[in-house]
């Protein structure tokens, strides 16, 4: 009786640390009964290329996070790297690539640097920088869908050409990417200061963790994740919208809340954050692929999800303080 107990705790415990996993399973189950070609290769194809940008900015959303921060400008700068990649394109592919991804790196600098020194809260910092940036990209586009004059064949290649049938670059630069941050979060000493600044930023500074340039490495990582997406971007789509990425940023968070990252931050891993992208991405392919009900559903659905994902993590922590709490008096 105590070992079935024992291993009813570690299937519960496992559940709630992988319960994501349950949800992708049942998301696939849905889909594929709404639409029974779902499983093709040709649709997956599909799905994980439209789920790539969202997901390249998760990993670097779910970063700030788990750093006890947030970065609520990525949909504005996700719209200002796609017009600048685009743009530059016309002149040098590596100068529209190499100048995306250091701009996309220089804001995330100034968000941290503004976080840091100027000691403005990050919600203040990162909502001002969008407004900010979407003005400047109203600004430059006069408020219409840009859409260059000489079209660049090998930047249009990044997100339409095919390798080895279904694979194309979006889906391999997305994997890559999300391995390198498990790998950068797990194993190096500034993925381990992540944690420790976002789980106890008192403790952590007594443990003698630089924490204002942990910040400051924390947003750099988004902004260059949000560059890559806007690449992606431009060059699926050949033009850019005004109104780009508008909301971006929510589904990013929704992405990471679903995985499993804590809003409070410290706890969260990137495995799990690319399954909750993936769980967004199948959201909205099955409300394309229905006829029942409005599109606008899939926001209901989404932002209700989110708030079940955020109540659970709350209870769970409210739980373990009282655990601990419980210990020291003992």
């Amino acid at each position: 009786m105590n070992h079935n107990g024992k291993a009813f705790k570690k299937a519960l415990g496992f559940l709630g640390e992988h319960a994501c996993l349950a949800g992708l399973a049942l998301m696939i189950v849905i889909a594929t009964a709404i639409n029974p070609s779902f499983l093709t290769m040709t649709n997956i194809s599909n799905v994980l290329r439209q789920m790539s940008t969202t997901s390249i900015t998760a990993l670097g959303m779910a970063v700030v996070i788990i750093c006890g921060s947030i970065d609520l400008c990525v949909g504005s700068l996700y719209c200002l790297t796609a017009f600048l990649s685009i743009y530059l394109a016309q002149y040098s592919l590596i100068l529209a690539i190499v100048g995306s991804l250091a701009f996309g790196t220089l804001i995330g600098l100034v968000n941290g640097l503004i976080i840091t020194k100027m000691k403005i809260h990050q919600w203040i910092t990162t909502l001002s920088m969008m407004l900010a940036l979407r003005g400047l990209v109203l600004i430059l586009t006069n408020e219409n869908t840009y859409k260059p004059a000489i079209p660049n064949p090998a930047f249009d290649a990044i997100a339409r050409a095919n390798i080895l049938g279904y694979l194309n670059w979006p889906i391999i630069i997305m994997v890559v990417l999300a391995v390198c941050c498990s790998l950068f979060l797990k194993y190096t000493r500034f993925g381990r200061e992540m944690y420790a600044t976002g789980s106890n930023i008192e403790a952590a500074r007594m443990m003698g963790v630089k924490t204002d340039r942990t910040f400051c490495l924390a947003h750099m990582i988004s902004g260059f994740m949000t560059g890559v997406s806007g690449i992606i971007l431009a060059s699926r789509i050949g033009s850019v919208s005004p109104l780009a990425g508008d909301g971006q940023e929510m589904y990013a968070i929704a992405a990471c809340v679903v995985g499993g990252v804590h809003l409070s931050g410290g706890r969260g891993k990137i495995s799990n954050v690319f399954i909750g992208a993936a769980i967004i991405g199948l959201l909205t392919n099955i409300f394309n692929m229905q006829r029942l009900l409005s599109t606008f559903w899939e926001s209901v659905i989404t932002g209700s999800l989110v708030l079940i994902v955020v109540l659970v993590q709350s209870s769970i922590t409210l739980r373990e303080e009282r655990k601990r709490k419980v210990t020291e008096v003992v």
